[in-house]
């Protein structure tokens, strides 16, 4: 939302006092702008959990900061507790960057984090990639996001045998536990293919009939219906996640126009067997 500079000058001006503790109402340029910025994310915060609340003349404006405060707190508090559920249970397949991420990157944030003065810092840069982009988020609510959909991915993992994901990783990349990817930017286009030729999650690779048949389902189609049989195929896959399916449904379809152009140059330039592995 956008807001007048003299809405909130009261709100940044009790803010300046809490930040100098009484004592001085003189901060930084760079820290004034701080400030508002953590007006601003609280306000933020107030407005996207509640959409439907009265006109700022209503509720005055200094109500709806602190309000949107308790409510960066609460979702703190609930982060931490999915996150303590998701580190202990998390499976890093032995890649370093999951694991730092995990074990290393967010308990700093936790540590360092300030919801009253900056909440809008995310502090730590979330290394480990996940299907989906929260570039556009900050702080708290970047980090919530990424532990819920951290948590979704470990779900959609844990089905397949955990020898066969290491056979594709090690494929993919003989020193996978140093690899930068996502885990399910490779063991996704995999199952998509075994699916498409009714081929079984297991260590053995792809065949030359295998490839033949792959050509005969994508070869000389456009992109989006590349985009429908994947879509497919994936339903197929998620369907049997029983409870889990609809966050898991979300979060893997988020690969699927990715994973269809992969298809598509891959059967273009004559190389599938460098998508679906040997």
């Amino acid at each position: 939302m956008n807001y007048e500079l003299e809405m909130l000058l009261p709100v940044v001006a009790e803010l300046t006092q809490k930040y100098a503790a009484f004592e001085s109402t003189s901060v930084s340029y760079e820290k004034a702008q701080s400030l508002m910025g953590a007006v601003i994310y609280c306000l933020n915060e107030y407005h996207n959990f509640c959409p439907d609340a009265p006109a700022a003349g209503k509720i005055s404006i200094t109500e709806q900061y602190h309000t949107g405060y308790e409510l960066v707190l609460e979702k703190v508090r609930k982060t931490l507790d999915l996150f303590n559920r998701l580190s202990v249970q998390c499976d890093d397949f032995g890649i370093q960057n999951l694991h730092d991420t995990i074990q290393t990157g967010i308990p700093a944030f936790f540590k360092w984090y300030d919801a009253r003065f900056c909440p809008q810092d995310t502090i730590i840069t979330l290394d480990y990639p996940l299907l989906i982009d929260l570039s556009s988020l900050q702080g708290i609510d970047a980090v919530y996001q990424y532990v819920l959909f951290a948590q979704t991915e470990q779900a959609f993992l844990c089905a397949p045998d955990r020898n066969y994901i290491l056979m594709l990783l090690e494929k993919y990349q003989p020193d996978y536990p140093h690899m930068m990817e996502n885990i399910c930017d490779i063991v996704l286009p995999d199952i998509i293919g075994r699916l498409a030729v009714r081929k079984p999650l297991d260590r053995s690779g792809f065949q030359p009939e295998d490839y033949i048949r792959l050509k005969e389902i994508f070869g000389q189609k456009p992109v989006s219906e590349i985009e429908s049989i994947t879509e497919r195929l994936l339903k197929t896959m998620v369907g049997l996640y029983d409870k889990k399916a609809p966050e898991i449904s979300a979060y893997v379809s988020a690969a699927i126009k990715n994973i269809s152009l992969r298809i598509d140059t891959a059967i273009r330039f004559d190389h599938l067997e460098k998508l679906f592995l040997q």
